[in-house]
């Protein structure tokens, strides 16, 4: 059985490397796609260093998917919180 997170890329203690999310902004290119650049690193760069970013550019149905994988990753991390905080609240030790 594949795990969720067997393809992703990990560093050599099998930890997996991820980058906090800076800031993101997005371009259209005409009408046909969307840039994506979202910019990533532990600390915000000093002034006149370049920000690590990886950018992207989508077309309409790639844009709809990710718009929906982010809103549905939101709403169960919505989910995970109200089950924390009602199995967590008073009464409930």
């Amino acid at each position: 059985m594949v795990g969720r997170f067997d393809d992703w890329e990990k560093d050599d203690k099998g930890h997996l490397k991820v980058w906090p999310m800076l800031a993101f902004t997005t371009a259209l290119f005409g009408a046909e796609k969307v840039g994506l650049r979202i910019e990533i690193g532990t600390q915000q760069p000093k002034p006149g260093e370049p920000v690590p970013a990886l950018q992207l550019v989508l077309d309409p149905s790639q844009v709809r998917q990710l718009a929906e994988a982010l809103a549905e990753a939101e709403a169960r991390l919505a989910d995970a919180r109200f089950t924390t905080i009602a199995t967590s609240g008073p009464g409930n030790a």
